[in-house]
């Protein structure tokens, strides 16, 4: 029963794991540590990739709107032919003058705003908003490869463990079976004795197929997770200690100051950042805008060339643009008063999530002591009940129990211990120090 939820926790974990686009690299290692796991997962995850595109439009983006305080420059050029004269003159109804029928015209000329409702200033801090959002949200899908990965790691650790208990089993198993079959054939016990043995030893071996099947698919995950591909083969080093970790009392921070640290909070606090710079934007678009120019003209149309340059000075004031530009400007106050709003119902809730992860990470470290004092009692437990069955006073199905318990209170234990990383892990994420723990 306990191997069947261990298998339907590798599917699940399998099914929630993002797909990542494979990067070919060479498979010169074979074997990751928890590090080297998370740096290659970093260097080919897709999400990566993306998000650094992303930063490097709003880099762009920013580029172009500082473009904006510069002059405007344009330059045309026309020409004409037409079938008959442009212009024609009745002489006392006996003939008719005409000319232009031909020219030539072209120009320079550069426009430089030098009032335009603060909408330059104000698009560029815009911008420069946009790029910042697209750092955080690069840093933000940093954080959440490192996690995945460490879930698929410490889930694989848990699985590798968890098949060394099993195989221990085995051999236990192995040994007790040879004893009681020398006892049958001796005819010291009856076959029955022989036969329970050999049923357990069957169950373990069942399970040693669902691991196995359940280690390659996370192994499949790991590597399709560092970029080698689902066709490559990786195994990790690490393995599920004897000792106890120590208590994680020193990882714990107030939420409160740990807020300012994580990326979700730097997203709110950027959103209403930038809807502040929206509102004034649509306020300087109803303002009056005031620019300066210079330019150059030539022009042939009277088969004389005539060039000339000039300057100007446009203002211009919006109206009946104020009709519904008011309007704008009230949607735009809305929008501000709901990302202030945003800001602050959600800040309190990532409070609450770093207060449910520190709780599950105590929970998990009491509930991994629990079980390695089970391992030291079932331990003990199996000792007796060896020296009963040895010496004729206990049965073998009691010793079949007793070597249950103490398999069991092992795989409680191993399974405790992935359960307190992955919540280390989770804890460390939502207090914004991802990657924080070894």
């Amino acid at each position: 029963m306990r191997m069947t939820r261990l298998s339907n926790t590798v599917i699940f974990v399998a099914m929630m794991s993002s797909v990542t686009s494979v990067a070919q690299v060479a498979r010169t290692d074979s074997v990751f540590t928890l590090e080297k796991c998370k740096q290659m997962a970093l260097v080919n995850n897709a999400g990566i990739h993306t998000a650094d595109n992303d930063l490097r439009a709003a880099i762009e983006t920013r580029k172009e709107a500082f473009t904006k305080y510069f002059p405007e420059v344009s330059g045309g050029f026309s020409a004409f032919r037409s079938n008959h004269d442009v212009l024609q003159y009745n002489v006392l109804d006996l003939f008719t003058v005409g000319i232009i029928d031909k020219g030539r015209a072209a120009g320079v000329w550069a426009v430089q705003p030098v009032f335009m409702g603060g909408q330059i200033i104000n698009g560029n801090k815009l911008a420069k908003v946009g790029e910042e959002v697209a750092r955080i949200r690069k840093a933000k899908s940093t954080d959440q490869v490192v996690l995945q990965t460490e879930a698929l790691y410490w889930q694989l650790v848990t699985l590798k463990t968890t098949k060394k208990t099993v195989e221990s089993a085995i051999t236990m198993l192995d040994s007790l079976g040879a004893q009681v079959k020398a006892a049958v054939d001796a005819g010291v016990v009856p076959m029955n004795d022989y036969l329970k043995v050999e049923l357990k030893r069957n169950g373990y071996r069942a399970d040693l197929v669902d691991l196995d099947n359940g280690i390659d698919l996370m192994k499949m995950l790991i590597a399709q997770q560092v970029g080698l591909g689902t066709d490559a083969r990786v195994d990790i080093v690490c393995s599920v200690p004897d000792s106890m970790p120590d208590y994680p009392g020193k990882l714990y921070i107030a939420s409160s100051d740990a807020l300012l640290m994580t990326n979700d909070h730097r997203l709110l606090v950027k959103n209403v950042e930038a809807k502040q710079i929206e509102k004034k934007i649509e306020v300087g678009r109803n303002l009056p805008r005031l620019a300066v120019g210079a330019g150059w003209i030539y022009h042939n149309v009277f088969n004389q060339n005539h060039d000339f340059g000039g300057v100007m000075v446009t203002l211009s004031v919006s109206i009946s643009g104020w009709w519904g530009g008011s309007h704008a400007i009230k949607r735009k106050s809305l929008a501000l008063d709901n990302a202030r709003i945003e800001l602050d119902d959600l800040s309190r809730k990532l409070e609450i999530g770093m207060s449910e992860k520190w709780d599950n990470l105590t929970a998990a470290h009491r509930k991994m002591a629990i079980a390695s004092e089970a391992i030291d009692q079932s331990e003990e437990n199996l000792r007796l009940n060896k020296a009963y069955y040895e010496a004729g006073i206990s049965t073998i199905a009691d010793l079949l129990d007793a070597q249950t318990l103490n398999h069991q209170a092992k795989a409680d234990y191993i399974a405790a211990y992935g359960i307190f990383k992955l919540s280390e892990a989770q804890y460390l994420d939502a207090t914004g120090r991802s990657g924080f723990a070894e």
